[in-house]
């Protein structure tokens, strides 16, 4: 039997979550315990909320940087 996969950011934990992300013409998959891809997914909703709440403010350049970080990390992850 295979041992489970550990997670690609943290190799700490066992793996639960596989996202898949393009990039251009490349599409990318990394293997996230369910604490790390926790980490993404809250920040990159919370984004996504306050940019649908009517009256809310813009997102500031520091949280569009962070989601765009968090969104391009799964590339990243995939190319080590």
């Amino acid at each position: 039997m295979t041992p489970p996969a550990l997670c690609q950011r943290c190799r700490e934990r066992e793996a639960e979550v596989f996202l898949t992300h393009r990039r251009e013409a490349t599409l990318h998959s990394v293997a996230l315990c369910a604490t790390c891809a926790r980490r993404d997914q809250g920040l990159v909703l919370g984004a996504l909320i306050q940019a649908q709440t009517p009256g809310a403010p813009p997102l500031t350049e520091e949280q569009e940087n962070a989601v765009k970080r968090a969104i391009d990390r799964v590339g990243e992850e995939a190319e080590e």
